[in-house]
C-alpha cells in the first residue's frame, strides 16, 4: 500500500505479529513507538494488540516485560540481595551488606536503603539506593536460556539450511554448546551469552558464535545469528 508522496509501507503478516516497514521514505517519514516514543523505520504489532511498536518494546513484550523507554538502571523493583552481583562502568560488583538507615531530606527524617559494595579487586563503597544509576544488577546465572530458547535456535540454524548439532546439555546451560557447518565447511561454535554479557533490554540476544576461535560475533538473536553463518561464507 502507499501512503502520501515518496513514502512506501511493505506490510508483512506472520502468525504472532503483523511487521509493517518504511521503504524508500525520507528522513521525516519514519514511525513512532507507541511505548518509548523512539522513531523507527519498522514496527511490530503482536497479534491481539492494537499498540504498534518498535523492534525493542516488542521483543520486551514478548518476555513479559512492560515496554517503554529504556532506563538508566536495570535493577528490581525490590531491595537487593546480599550476594548478588551488578556491573557498572568502574566493574562487577557483589552486595555485601544491605541496611536500613534514617537520614534527612528537606529537614524530614525518612528512611534509606544503603547497600555496601564490593568489587572485584576488593575495594569497597557505600551506596544509597537511589543513587545507583548506573549500576545494572546481573541476572542468575543462565536463567535467560531455556528449552524453549534452544528449541528456537535449533529451528532457526535449519531454517538457514546449516547442519548443526548440541552436546546434549540442554539442561545445564552453562556447558551448552552447538556445532553448526556453514558454506564450504567452515564450523562454527555457538555458545549462549554469560550473564553478564547479557543484556535484560535486548532479551532475545541469547546467542554468540565463534570460527577457530578467532572470528566471535556479539550478542545476537536466533534469526540474526544463523543468518550470519550462512552469509560468512556465500
Amino acid at each position: 500500500m502507499s501512503v502520501g508522496r515518496h513514502f512506501g509501507v511493505i506490510i508483512s503478516r506472520m502468525p504472532h505479529m503483523t511487521y509493517a516497514a518504511a521503504h524508500q521514505a525520507p528522513q521525516d517519514c519514519r514511525f513512532i513507538c507507541s511505548a518509548c516514543y523512539v522513531d523507527c523505520w519498522g514496527i511490530h504489532r503482536l497479534t491481539g494488540e492494537t499498540a504498534w511498536t518498535c523492534w525493542r518494546c516488542t521483543d520486551l513484550k514478548e518476555h513479559g516485560v512492560a515496554p517503554g523507554p529504556r532506563l538508566l538502571n536495570t535493577q528490581p523493583p525490590r531491595p537487593l540481595r546480599v550476594g548478588e552481583q551488578l556491573r557498572s562502568p568502574d566493574g562487577i560488583w557483589t552486595v555485601a551488606r544491605s541496611e536500613r538507615v534514617d537520614v534527612r531530606e528537606d529537614g524530614t527524617r525518612v528512611q534509606a536503603r544503603m547497600y555496601v559494595l564490593t568489587r572485584e579487586d576488593g575495594h569497597e563503597e557505600e551506596w544509597r539506593g537511589r543513587d545507583m544509576v548506573d549500576f545494572h544488577l546481573v541476572p542468575a546465572a543462565f536463567e535467560h536460556i531455556d528449552r524453549a530458547r534452544c528449541n528456537e535456535l535449533g529451528s532457526m540454524l535449519t531454517a538457514a539450511g546449516l547442519h548443526w548439532q548440541d552436546n546434549g546439555r540442554r539442561d545445564t546451560p552453562r556447558r551448552l554448546r552447538y556445532t553448526a557447518t556453514g558454506p564450504r565447511g567452515r564450523q562454527w561454535s555457538i555458545r549462549p551469552v554469560s550473564p553478564f554479557d547479557f543484556d535484560p533490554w535486548q532479551p532475545s540476544n541469547l546467542w554468540r558464535a565463534s570460527r577457530a576461535s578467532r572470528d566471535q560475533t556479539p550478542a545476537m538473536t536466533a534469526q540474526s545469528l544463523a543468518d550470519h553463518i550462512r552469509q560468512s561464507g556465500a
